[in-house]
């Protein structure tokens, strides 16, 4: 059963209706059919456990405590508190150790099912933002994500490669398709040092060959006519021109316009923000909105990760923020370090995958806000501890297997006084 949901948890999420609850479901069974295991393997995996722990709950407390101190009404909560998946995935995850293949196999499948559904809508359809059942943005997000961990998946044969390259050119497809400029961006920043997983075995001239590969990818999507990607992001160039001159009535300009009035507000109320989820009561008080009526005014969050953690939340929930992204990012990369110097290629890929989906995230969550949809907020909790859970049980066997090999290598003082007994 948990080789199953880890291999259902990207189709769920790409191409499924509501995909993100039958994932939170599927996680609530198999803890309550495993319950007698559950506090020996926290024991066991405390070093990861409770790290991602304390951060989730460190999280969940200063949203907490700015839901009373401001007086909002319980249901902002309900996103950020979906941030606790990633502590119960990961415990899920140790206890029941599912096979790590079955989730780079549903990877590819996710991503060729999102690219036909999203084909169709485009061509179909004609929806210009095409995003199977989810907002446009977090939709791509995900896909991004997605992509990069199917990009790190083991195995050094042609076979391997060629399908880890052709995970990145699916979701580029699907992000050439869906038209969000942020998603594509981040993949591609992010497969350039994720290329050091891919080819942990390469030569200067195979690594060359990657990172131009990259490069031809890049100019290759940007070059499409009609791509929705290169258009937006000619737009983008406009945009800032044509803010430079005054006008902030498009999608960058009033991008820019808020994060100045979020981080404005931030300066003026560095500890406590306006509350939790009321980015909108920041705008609607700006002086520049209660003189105008731009469309910046009329939003509902910050579209920047950052820009609404501060703005809202102050600096607690600023810090508190980053500390969903650098802890686990911290906990792969110590796994990296452990697998990679026991040459365990599916612990580097596990390892290195997550790495990815946090410097994607990030880089996302420049251009949107994370917990302002549920789908975003379920796919990144579940991911982390998807992959954390996967990462800490190669540590834990490679562990395992140095104790065992040194208690093998000791002479055994049994043994000795046996013998000294005996001559």
């Amino acid at each position: 059963m948990a080789d199953f949901l880890v291999f259902a948890f990207p189709v769920l999420i790409l191409c499924v209706p509501r995909g993100a609850g039958v994932f939170l479901a599927g996680v609530g069974l198999l803890m309550l059919a495993g319950w007698r295991q559950m506090l020996p393997a926290w024991r066991e995996h405390a070093a990861v456990l409770r790290p991602l722990a304390l951060a989730v709950l460190g999280f969940v407390a200063v949203y907490l405590v700015s839901k009373f101190v401001h007086g909002t009404p319980w249901d902002v909560l309900d996103n950020p508190s979906r941030v606790i998946l990633s502590v119960l995935t990961c415990w899920l995850i140790v206890r029941a150790a599912p096979n790590p293949a079955v989730l780079w196999r549903g990877i590819t499948l996710a991503l060729v099912l999102a690219l036909l559904i999203v084909a169709y809508q485009r061509f179909a359809l004609a929806e210009l933002r095409p995003s199977a059942w989810t907002q446009a943005i977090a939709f791509a997000n995900m896909v991004a994500a997605i992509g990069l961990v199917g990009f790190a998946r083991p195995g050094d044969s042609r076979r391997a490669h060629a399908t880890a390259w052709f995970n990145v050119l699916c979701a580029m497809a699907i992000l050439m398709l869906n038209g969000t400029r942020g998603a594509a961006v981040a993949m591609l920043l992010t497969v350039v040092p994720m290329l050091l997983i891919r080819y942990r075995r390469f030569t200067v001239r195979m690594f060359a060959i990657a990172i131009a590969t990259v490069v031809v990818l890049a100019v290759g999507a940007y070059s499409i006519p009609g791509n929705p990607v290169s258009q937006r992001v000619d737009e983008a160039v406009a945009e800032i021109h044509q803010f430079e001159k005054g006008n902030i009535e498009t999608s960058v300009g009033v991008r820019l316009k808020i994060w100045h009035i979020g981080m404005q507000y931030f300066s003026e109320h560095p500890w406590s923000g306006a509350g939790v989820g009321q980015f909108a009561r920041i705008l609607h008080a700006a002086p520049f909105c209660q003189q105008t009526k731009s469309l910046a005014c009329v939003l509902e969050h910050a579209h920047n990760d950052l820009v609404e953690a501060a703005a809202t939340t102050g600096l607690p929930g600023l810090l508190a923020m980053l500390g969903l992204f650098l802890v686990p990012a911290g906990l792969f990369f110590r796994a990296l370090l452990a697998c990679s110097a026991a040459n365990s290629d599916r612990g580097v890929s596990l390892a290195g995958a997550g790495l990815g989906v946090v410097m994607a995230s990030l880089l996302s969550g420049l251009t949107q806000v994370t917990m302002a949809h549920q789908a975003n907020v379920v796919f990144y909790a579940g991911f982390i501890g998807l992959l954390l859970g996967l990462s800490g049980r190669e540590v834990y066997a490679v562990r395992g297997l140095k104790a065992g090999a040194a208690a093998a290598s000791m002479p055994s003082r049994g043994v000795n006084r046996v013998n000294l007994g005996s001559i």
